[in-house]
């Protein structure tokens, strides 16, 4: 019966339910009356929504909801990244999360996030690094946690500093060299789904090595260092390995194998060392391993550094070169330091494809920097203006003395355009 509804009620009944559910949730109202929907028809309805917050927000209306949808939809598309927003002062143990599907902010009660880096974000689990050597995996929606072995059974973990992660407290020239330490981390399976997973950092304070654990294991596994060292800069899972990317542009297999191993894969690309500062991601494109180089240029009056173009190449397996990508097709790239990631803009009525989202992936992280946490946007592939992001509901931060020995125009700053720290990329997923 319910199924014989025209397809367009069915859509338009999910989109009201999802602009009062969201009603509900944005303003706090504490009572919503259950309702007499059959539960077939409720599963018809959410079938036909395109947004996982609208599903989230319909399965937070009643009990009789959420016994009836499942925690994870079946049928619902590729969510979009979040915006993962730093804490705020008035409301430390909330966080900010910017869904570009709406242009809107939502704040999640996360006090597991508290003063904790996010360093990656993998099937809808955070990497959080604590004050502590503690790192573990948190999934924002469920509350989960998974602990990771400890960073203390890193040979050389500096052990003298404690953390001072995202406080935004403490601007000063020196850093400490433990917040640094782990740089960036990818899992290589949803833990909600499966117990075998894989874990892979870049971890160093002078020089960015691999290391890697997995599930259950009590220490990491640290993979042998080069000389010199060769400064890893992103890591990706695909077909089953991990990838990864050297400063250069310089792709290598990484085997978790007994004794672990580094396979040669690919020579950097040829890119014209005139174009300026690159900094390597990997993404998939359309099952293909993708190579992106930011480009950046310094000494910007007032910020610094600006990033203001971007190259990508697709890997030749066979051949094990790279060939130049003109056009991203439908697809948007969403690029960070702590992950990435490529969605289709043809699920997503307010997006457009070829287009990278990217946001400030300096690393100087922990406390105020003088220029970072403005560096975000949307360039079009092909250039252009880069358009900022709409976060005009998220009050920027201001550091409480700006550090003036490398830049004085700090001071005489336009502060309205940073985000201190930096916001980061992430997925999420129940």
């Amino acid at each position: 019966m319910w199924s014989e509804l025209p397809s367009e009620l069915l859509h338009l009944i999910a989109i009201a339910i999802g602009l009062c559910t969201s009603y509900h949730l944005l303003f706090g109202l504490q009572s919503v009356r259950e309702s007499d929907l059959p539960p077939e028809l409720l599963q018809l309805i959410t079938q036909k929504q395109t947004n996982h917050v609208d599903y989230l927000c319909v399965r937070a209306v009643c009990k009789s909801w959420r016994s009836a949808l499942p925690k994870k939809p079946h049928d619902l598309l590729c969510q979009l990244p979040w915006l993962l927003l730093p804490c705020q002062n008035e409301s430390p143990n909330h966080r900010g999360f910017y869904n570009l599907a709406d242009g809107k902010t939502y704040r999640l009660e996360l006090p597991e996030a508290y003063e904790k880096r996010c360093c990656g974000s993998s099937h809808g689990w955070l990497v959080m690094v604590e004050e502590t050597p503690a790192i573990f995996l948190l999934n924002p929606l469920t509350k989960a946690r998974i602990d990771l072995p400890s960073l203390s059974t890193f040979p050389n973990f500096p052990t003298e500093v404690l953390f001072k992660n995202s406080r935004n407290l403490n601007p000063s020239s020196t850093r400490s060299s433990k917040q640094r330490f782990i740089r960036k981390v990818r899992v290589s399976a949803d833990p909600s789904l499966v117990s075998n997973f894989m874990v892979m950092a870049i971890y160093g304070t002078e020089h960015e090595n691999l290391a890697f654990c997995a599930s259950g294991d009590i220490a990491w596994t640290i993979i042998r260092e080069t000389s010199p060292p060769l400064n890893y800069k992103d890591i990706m899972f695909h077909e089953g390995n991990f990838f990864v990317i050297h400063k250069v542009g310089r792709v290598s297999n990484c085997k978790t194998d007994n004794p672990p191993s580094l396979i040669h894969v690919a020579d950097p690309p040829p890119v014209p060392p005139k174009m300026g500062y690159k900094q390597w991601y990997m993404a998939n494109l359309n099952g293909s391993l993708l190579l992106v180089g930011r480009l950046r240029k310094y000494h910007v009056p007032g910020y610094g550094y600006e990033t203001f173009s971007f190259v990508a190449y697709k890997l030749e397996r066979e051949e094990s070169k790279w060939s130049e990508v003109e056009s991203l097709g439908d697809k948007m790239l969403f690029l960070v330091w702590n992950c990435s990631h490529s969605v289709s803009a043809l699920d997503f009525n307010r997006c457009k494809g070829d287009c990278i989202y990217f946001t400030d992936d300096n690393l100087m992280v922990g406390a105020d920097f003088i220029w970072e946490g403005h560096d975000f946007g949307v360039p079009d592939f092909h250039g252009g203006s880069v358009r900022r992001l709409g976060l005009l509901l998220y009050r920027i931060k201001q550091p409480r003395s700006p550090c003036t020995f490398f830049y004085e125009e700090s001071l005489k700053r336009n502060w309205s355009s940073f985000i201190l720290p930096p916001p980061v990329w992430v997925t999420i997923s129940p």
